[in-house]
């Protein structure tokens, strides 16, 4: 049974992280149309799009080891949001919840190449959790998944991302990364991203939007350069540049709600330049918002 989560009230709220022009609504899961294709069969906590790993019984040991692996594949950890604490500072309790967000630039490169888009789910979320039961699983979504919602069909661009997340995933427990399935249960590209767009260049536009983000109740948690000069010899990318907000008391609610739906927060902002040099600023819709089957 999915859990509906809603959220009217963040619109408002949210607005104050760009002004009067971009406002964000964080809706629960409906019911999502079906997919044309077979899918592996989602099991209880495993969101839509995502692999789930059994990882023990301690979040902070395992968060740890999550970070470690990120950085021994060559990757970096862009932020750590520790969702328990932040919903305490909020009045709401929360069991041990903490994401780590981080990864190889390498391992998003062929996803950008064919859509900048990919970048609202770059670098790699993983989301460490402590259930009902005591045991601790890591969370993260499929490249199989940000291939889906960015519109990217070619298999070959989602191999590094599945290969980088399969190795941090074998770290914190051997053998799952290559195991788990993916249910992309409902899953489509279409108005993932809401977006508009800015008559500012990439760089001030995401000046705007930190300045913006960094006026209660919202602040910003990280920033990261998708277009950094890649380390293949590849052509360059155009610009493109993630924005990662927080908007704590929303949040609380929501995790509360529906404890998988950690994964899609913070809020992302992805600003780009498109191919005509148009600087565009995306964030996921409603639809992309997902939880987990009870």
């Amino acid at each position: 049974m999915s859990v509906p989560v809603r959220a009217p009230s963040i619109r408002g709220r949210a607005a104050a992280v760009v002004g009067a022009v971009l406002a964000l609504v964080l809706t629960g899961c409906g019911n999502l149309p079906p997919t044309s294709a077979p899918a592996p069969v989602p099991v209880p906590g495993q969101a839509p799009g995502t692999v789930v790993a059994p990882a023990g019984a301690d979040v902070p040991t395992v968060v740890r080891q999550v970070q470690d692996a990120i950085t021994a594949g060559g990757g970096v950890v862009v932020t750590t949001v520790d969702h328990t604490a932040t919903a305490r500072a909020v009045g709401v309790q929360l069991p041990p919840t903490t994401e780590v967000i981080g990864g190889p630039a390498a391992a998003g490169l062929p996803l950008l190449r064919v859509s900048q888009v990919a970048g609202a789910n770059l670098p790699q979320h993983y989301l460490v959790r402590q259930g009902a039961d005591g045991a601790v699983t890591v969370t993260a979504n499929s490249a199989e998944y940000v291939a889906a919602v960015s519109g990217v069909t070619p298999d070959a661009a989602r191999t590094a991302l599945h290969d980088a997340t399969a190795a941090v995933l074998n770290a914190v427990a051997p053998g799952s990364g290559s195991t788990l399935g993916s249910p992309l249960v409902g899953i489509t590209p279409t108005d993932y991203l809401i977006t508009l767009p800015s008559a500012a260049a990439v760089p001030a536009t995401v000046d705007r939007l930190r300045r913006g983000a960094d006026r209660a109740p919202t602040r910003s948690v990280g920033l990261v350069d998708l277009a950094t000069p890649p380390a293949d010899g590849g052509p360059p990318l155009r610009p493109t540049t993630l924005v990662l907000v927080t908007l704590p008391d929303a949040e609380a609610a929501l995790v509360a709600a529906a404890p998988t739906f950690g994964i899609d927060l913070p809020m992302r902002f992805l600003v780009w330049a498109d191919e005509q040099n148009r600087t565009q600023v995306g964030y996921p819709t409603s639809a992309g918002s997902r939880c987990a089957t009870a």
